[in-house]
């Protein structure tokens, strides 16, 4: 998927939806060094082409980019524009300026240009993903380090564009306790057919747990200084690091199912790795309320760790008809860190030892 002589983290992969002919064409975007490596599927995650390259070079050096595909006409912003964002300036020694920096392109991610930065800062903002909430606004979550001055080590924000994300309004707190010491972060939000909205992130400083909360509108998420419900599987399981959600249409079922994987399984008794750790993720078919059942995951990881590389951030991404999900993940090789994807069926049986995985394929 990407060269085999370049280093790959933080996959992000999307189904276009709304960009006329190209509707069904994958992209795939991944962080290499200083450059954002975009890929297209035309054959649903089969096989892998490179389209384009964004390079980010003020301020060197760039983190933890997003991809998405603009659903409606938002201002001047047409339906099937892209963003990739990307925070910069964070790999500095001591820190300093840093932002959050969006690209747009206009010809499904073959050329890119510079569009805004909606957040700036000195100390570091990490992690940004888009949504429209349910006034039809653009939004965009991240990661914000700004406030330790606040007791605020970490903690989860938003704001809201009314031009199509060109300009930003006012930062909104959605998660954070300022105790000096809890970090949320790596937000991802889907709305549900039902209308509402789910959030899942991790927090850590206490570990790094996945947690999840709900919204009636995305923008609006409760007290903020509340953790949330932690995910939790039917196996006495949860997920450490880097979690990120899905959701999937399912025959017959208008609610469909949510879908979470995190980069560690650990057991909820004591906290150590449980025996299929990297080898699951977890589905939820009442919203993301109660437990959740744990399936084979198609790219099999069973050396996660809490590492940049081995399973972090992984991608799920489901099939038009939800029967299948296609997994993007990262193994530490010989060669560095690279992306494998496989696909599988999707289904909601409780994962058994020994069941079989999907050989994956690697990166060509």
């Amino acid at each position: 998927m990407v060269p085999l002589n370049r280093p790959t983290y933080y996959p992000r992969v999307i189904r276009l939806q709304h960009s006329g002919a190209a509707n069904g064409r994958l992209l795939a975007s991944f962080d290499s060094g200083r450059t954002g490596n975009i890929y297209e599927s035309p054959d649903n995650g089969q096989t892998w082409q490179a389209v384009a390259e964004v390079t980010e070079t003020t301020p060197p050096g760039n983190c933890c980019s997003g991809l998405y595909e603009v659903p409606r006409q938002l201002g001047n912003t047409a339906a099937g524009t892209l963003f990739w964002s990307t925070s910069v300036g964070t790999d500095k020694g001591g820190r300093g300026p840093c932002s959050i920096r969006i690209y747009r392109s206009l010809d499904q991610g073959r050329t890119w240009s510079y569009f805004s930065t909606p957040v700036s800062g000195f100390i570091g903002l990490w992690e940004p993903e888009f949504g429209v909430d349910k006034q039809g606004r653009l939004v965009v979550y991240y990661s914000s380090e700004e406030r330790k001055a606040n007791g605020y080590n970490q903690m989860l924000a938003h704001k809201v564009s009314l031009d199509g994300g060109l300009t930003w309004g006012e930062e909104v707190l959605d998660v954070g306790m300022n105790d000096g010491k809890r970090r949320p972060g790596m937000p991802l939000v889907k709305q549900l057919p039902n209308g509402s909205f789910v959030m899942t992130y991790e927090i850590c400083g206490t570990g790094c747990d996945t947690y999840i909360r709900t919204s009636p509108d995305g923008v609006t998420w409760g007290d903020p200084a509340h953790e949330g419900t932690r995910v939790e599987s039917t196996a006495g399981h949860h997920f450490e690091h880097a979690p990120t959600l899905a959701w999937a249409p399912v025959p017959g079922k208008k609610d469909g199912q949510l879908l979470v994987i995190g980069q560690m399984l650990l057991n909820n008794a004591d906290n150590t790795i449980a025996p299929d750790n990297g080898k699951v993720y977890m589905v939820n078919t009442n919203n993301g309320i109660g437990p959740w059942t744990e399936v084979p995951a198609p790219v099999p990881v069973p050396d996660a760790k809490d590492n940049p590389c081995p399973n972090y951030s992984s991608q799920l991404l489901p099939s038009a008809d939800g029967l299948t999900v296609l997994e993007v993940a990262l193994r530490m090789t010989e060669n560095g860190c690279r992306a494998f994807y496989s696909t599988a069926p999707v289904s909601t049986s409780t994962f058994q030892k020994g069941s079989p995985n999907k050989k994956a394929r690697k990166s060509k």
